[in-house]
């Protein structure tokens, strides 16, 4: 079994492209450990992993970290603590997609309260991570890919 994760974790993520990091900044009782993924990818390890998890993340996903590590799909790199940037629970964007394709109405939601919006997104808003868990692949075909969260066509 791996080492249990804590939050300020640096995790190492292995792709087709190079290295990338996350880090472990938040746990929540619904959705389990939340990730930052920063943007770039690298060929060596970084000497300095506070510098890498400095500024805003390029998206956050709720993912199933333990189990990750547990099966070694990812491992802890480093403990640095979590910037100030990132401390403050973010808050993220949903909304149900019916069978036919009807889009319901989009909801915000901060970790604790959800509302609903009786209009289209703004562009700050936009910028918010879509709600929900994801899995191994698509944390790093999303990685790959270079995905933000305001170009998800949801």
């Amino acid at each position: 079994m791996a080492k249990r994760a804590k939050i300020g974790d640096v995790v190492q993520i292995l792709t087709s492209k190079g290295i990338a990091y996350a880090q472990f900044t938040h746990k929540n009782q619904r959705f389990g450990s939340l990730l930052s993924i920063f943007e770039g990818f690298y060929a060596t390890s970084p000497k300095d992993f506070s510098e890498v998890v400095r500024g805003r993340p390029q998206f956050q996903a709720f993912f199933p970290l333990q189990a990750a590590l547990d099966e070694g799909l990812l491992s802890i790199v480093a403990n640095v603590p979590v910037s100030d940037c990132n401390y403050e629970f973010p808050r993220f964007r949903t909304r149900i997609v019916a069978p036919d394709g009807q889009c319901g109405p989009w909801w915000i939601w901060d970790g604790e309260h959800e509302v609903m919006l009786d209009r289209e997104l703004t562009a700050s808003e936009l910028r918010y991570s879509l709600r929900g868990i994801i899995s191994a692949p698509l944390l790093i075909d999303r990685i790959e890919q270079g995905y933000k969260p305001e170009t998800h066509d949801v």
